[in-house]
């Protein structure tokens, strides 16, 4: 890591040169903005002390400049005036932190440590969001946008996040990219609500003693205790019985709770992480979920989006599962045709990430090791069936000796070339014509030898 400092007062400068020398940083020393400017075209530090009046400037005025071209960079402003509305205007322009002249070696030591632990934290959290095994894939900007968000949320404690969305968007991936990126010492505990009935979800979150109630033979810890320290995700938080909902109320409002079947309460600290894909505002309009419940679980809420929404991120993300599955199962697939990632840009995706990996899994299952393409035909019907208006004329009858099969192929093929020629061969018009998408009409083409 690389520390510089930019102040006149060659005592000060110097001083500070030598005590994070021997703490093992690079340091340089500069007096002038001038000679800030020259360095900075050459490397960019990790931290920069900066001397709020400079022989050539005020450091405030250059602060914004740094940040703009260095938004990575920690500045540390350096103040012999101790204005406040110099200190505020530093905080607002992007200065890291401030120190008030003279300042203790100590001081300026402790804000390094600060600073340097900040950039380590967030070079963690970068590759847990991008290379990590979990991560939120795609480069659309809700895509973006979510991961700043956790990327914020991440390094504080006792938070409660609302995660919503359709199923398969990527509730549960988001949940540990959050549990992941706060480096938490707990566990990451999850529970669906809708997979547990409810007269065992009360004993499942807040464990019981022995002898609470008939064949509760041992004590038993909780989830809720489980999770101390680290995150607990609860799925389908919407489907959790009222009667229990005042309980996880008391629970958040506290943070402490009771086993049941004991006099004693525990104390846990745990980010606690609800996701749901109804809608919850809905449910407290109906009286089916508890509104200060609601507001409790949704202090940070992150709304993630349907498949369909994300343009482009539906081929980013079949590219990932492709090679993926490509090495898990020992196949050759890299590429998918044009007309294959049409048919990806045009579905609606109904199970969204979950429903494409499955896919993806499936089709490599299936396919020949040698293979090395993914094409129309290696995608289910369903998909390629999508209905439009259609303006096609009824068939011909069969000919004289002619089995039904053959009729109905001999027939299709004489619509398509039809079709094809009315529109002059343009594939798009040929299948608003026969009321089909055209994705299914290039598979009938291949089918026919048309294609």
């Amino acid at each position: 890591m690389n520390i510089w400092v930019v102040d006149d007062e060659v005592n000060l400068a110097n001083g500070l040169k030598k005590a994070f020398e021997k703490n093992g940083y690079g340091v340089k020393t500069a007096k002038t903005i001038s000679e800030l400017h020259q360095l900075l075209s050459a490397e960019i530090p990790a931290l920069i002390f900066l001397d709020q009046r400079l022989p050539d400037g005020n450091g405030i005025d250059v602060l914004p400049v740094i940040l703009n071209q260095y938004p990575r960079c920690k500045v540390i402003l350096m103040t012999a005036f101790g204005d406040s509305r110099l200190v505020v205007k530093a905080i607002q322009e992007g200065a890291y932190n401030y120190l008030d002249k003279p300042f203790p070696l100590d001081a300026a030591k402790n804000m390094v440590e600060r600073a340097i632990e900040s950039i380590r934290f967030r070079n963690q959290a970068e590759y847990l969001l991008s290379e990590g095994p979990n991560r939120l894939l795609g480069s659309s900007n809700e895509m973006h946008k979510i991961r700043d968000t956790i990327m914020k949320i991440a390094p504080h404690q006792n938070i409660s996040v609302l995660l919503q969305g359709e199923s398969g968007t990527g509730k549960e991936v988001a949940a540990r990219m959050i549990h992941h990126a706060s480096n938490c010492r707990g566990d990451f505990v999850a529970l669906n609500c809708s997979a547990i009935p409810e007269s065992l979800l009360e004993s499942e979150l807040f464990g019981y003693q022995k002898g609470a109630y008939t064949g509760a033979d041992s004590n038993k810890q909780g989830l809720i205790e489980i999770a101390d320290k680290g995150t607990l995700f609860l799925d389908e938080i919407g489907d959790m019985p009222l009667g229990l909902q005042s309980k996880l109320f008391r629970f958040l409002d506290q943070r402490s709770f009771r086993p049941l079947g004991s006099t004693k309460e525990k104390n846990v600290s745990l980010n606690l992480i609800c996701g749901t894909c109804i809608d919850l505002e809905k449910h407290v309009r109906e009286e089916k979920f508890r509104k200060d419940l609601y507001f409790r679980i949704s202090v940070i809420p992150i709304t993630l989006p349907s498949l369909r929404e994300r343009d482009k991120d539906v081929l980013e993300l079949a590219s990932f599962y492709l090679a993926e599955f490509s090495k898990r199962l020992g196949k050759s697939a890299n590429v998918f045709t044009d007309d294959v990632k049409g048919v990806f840009l045009t579905y609606c995706w109904p199970g969204n990430v979950r429903e494409l990996r499955n896919l993806i899994e499936r089709i490599l299952i299936l396919k020949e090791n040698s293979d090395t393409i993914v094409r129309l035909a290696d995608l289910p019907a369903e998909m390629l069936e999508i209905p439009q208006q259609s303006n096609t004329v009824p068939p011909s009858a069969p000919l004289s000796g002619e089995s039904l099969p053959h009729t109905m192929d001999r027939v299709e093929r004489e619509i398509i070339v039809s079709a094809l020629a009315k529109s002059f061969g343009n594939r798009t018009m040929a299948a608003s014509e026969l009321g089909i998408s055209r994705f299914s009409l290039l598979r009938r083409m291949q089918k026919h030898g048309l294609d």
